[in-house]
């Protein structure tokens, strides 16, 4: 299997995910955190239901003129002018972007008529842990609804065709081929086998491939755009915020990482940056993603004097096992830095008081639903959710799901109602700075540029919460550490 990346943070994903912060799984990791998500009502290589409804906001703004602002506008379907262009991402289905005078030219290319765009997706629904990346399909899906139920773009309805790669390199890219001659473009489609669909869409340029890529075959793809691109490295920022606050205990790290090769290759590039930060690792250990108990590795960094434990490589279960080893034998260390893989749901039962006082860094809003009152696109990314997903889990896969179907709508809206597959990609071509309306820290999609801003978020209470933040915003104090 090759290696791959996942952003949860993107920086901070990336995110876990995925990005560049530091929270990278790999397969077996991702089996062990994800395996109770919901499903997706998909069956295997089956097609989604196309979605019914939505939102957008600002309606003038381009896909050249995304900005950082707040999304703006609302279910009504959002202001026009200045607003969507600060929004980083245009308006809904209705005024600017309702079928036109002259009409939308009808079936303009393929995936298109005069009334639907059928849209790509790939990810893994079922194999040896089904719903594996379900969420990408269901936050995908959740957006063209949300965008649908503003009559989509240009009069077209916006329907998403998922296809189950089923956790197989072969699958993947068979499926990727079989879609290639019926759908418009690739969305938000999530898999660690991204490499074998890579093949296929490198060979067809003018096909646009939208989604957060894993593998450096798709990341190097020229018609491949992530919302929230990686690149092997990580920001400074979030280890420079750990160093002002405990500038003593940097001196003295210890980390756990999981035995998988994407997660080994994404900690070369993390501990390089925090060594170029003079951050000095007392105590490593590489440990098998299936073992429970951590007994003994608390007690080795406890007689070494770590005062900073960093599990940025490690899965939301493997964390809250450390930290409550580490509780049962009644050592604290001064610092508990955790990457976007503990931002879950499922973390503070599992981990219970011992995960307090922690800090996690994200390269995304809440999305679990804190910043829903601060930033409006997560309280719509909640909302349908639960609309069209009800029992779905919503995590960073439907988070970068939603936020590629944000994109690809943003890019389309700016190829304009006769849109092509060469028009979209030109469009796609012209974003250069990405947030999805506060959604994500700041990325360049066009550039393949990964963000370097992040939010630091603390365990207080069994709570999730903002520390030293710009409301509703991100911390962007820092930069990106390339480690070649």
């Amino acid at each position: 299997m090759r290696s791959s990346r996942v952003a949860a943070c993107a920086t901070a994903v990336v995110a876990l995910l995925l990005t560049s912060c530091g929270a990278r799984l790999s397969p077996r990791q991702l089996a062990q955190a994800l395996g109770t998500n919901g499903g997706t009502g998909l069956n295997a290589g089956g097609q989604g239901s196309s979605g019914t409804g939505g939102v957008g906001p600002g309606g003038a703004g381009t896909a050249a003129a995304s900005a950082n602002g707040p999304l703006t506008g609302g279910a009504a379907g959002g202001a026009t002018g200045a607003g969507g262009a600060a929004g980083g991402g245009g308006g809904g289905g209705g005024g600017a972007f309702a079928l036109p005078p002259g009409g939308n030219g009808g079936a303009t290319d393929i995936g298109v008529t005069g009334n639907a765009i059928t849209l790509g997706n790939i990810s893994t629904l079922t194999g040896p842990v089904p719903g594996l990346f379900a969420g990408a399909v269901n936050g995908s899906d959740a957006f063209f609804a949300y965008q649908n139920s503003q009559g989509g773009v240009f009069g077209r309805q916006l329907k998403l065709a998922a296809s189950d790669d089923q956790f197989d390199c072969g699958q993947n890219k068979a499926q990727t081929q079989s879609d290639v001659p019926k759908v418009f473009a690739f969305v938000g489609s999530f898999s660690l086998f991204d490499n074998c669909g890579a093949q296929v869409i490198s060979q067809n340029p003018g096909l646009s491939d939208v989604h957060v890529a894993l593998s450096k075959d798709a990341q190097a793809e020229a018609n491949g755009f992530s919302p929230s691109p990686l690149r092997n490295g990580a920001a400074t920022g979030p280890f420079q915020y750990v160093k002002g606050l405990h500038p003593d205990a940097v001196g003295s790290a210890g980390s756990l990482i999981g035995d998988v090769q994407s997660a080994k290759d994404a900690w070369v590039g993390e501990q390089a940056t925090m060594q170029s930060l003079g951050y000095h690792f007392s105590y490593q250990r590489v440990y098998e993603p299936t073992e429970t108990d951590f007994t003994a590795d608390i007690v080795q960094m406890k007689s070494k004097g770590v005062k900073l434990v960093v599990l940025i490589a490690a899965d939301v279960k493997g964390i809250a096992r450390i930290q409550q080893a580490a509780q049962q034998q009644n050592w604290h260390p001064a610092v508990w830095l955790l990457g976007a893989s503990a931002y879950d749901s499922t973390y503070n039962p599992l981990v219970g008081s011992a995960g307090e006082g922690s800090l996690v860094y994200l390269p995304t809003a809440m999305y679990l639903g804190e910043d829903s009152g601060g930033i409006p696109e997560v309280g719509q990314f909640q909302t349908w959710m639960h609309r069209t997903h009800p029992n779905a889990n919503a995590d960073l896969f439907a988070a970068y799901g939603w936020s590629s179907a944000r994109l690809f709508v943003q890019a389309l809206q700016a190829a304009g109602p006769r849109a092509t597959r060469a028009s979209l990609q030109a469009a796609l071509k012209n974003v250069h700075q990405f947030n999805d309306n506060g959604f994500l820290a700041p990325g360049d999609p066009a550039g393949k540029g990964p963000p370097v801003c992040y939010l630091m978020v603390k365990v207080t209470g069994g709570h999730f919460t903002r520390v030293d933040d710009p409301p509703n915003a991100f911390r962007c104090d820092g930069s990106y550490f390339s480690a070649g």
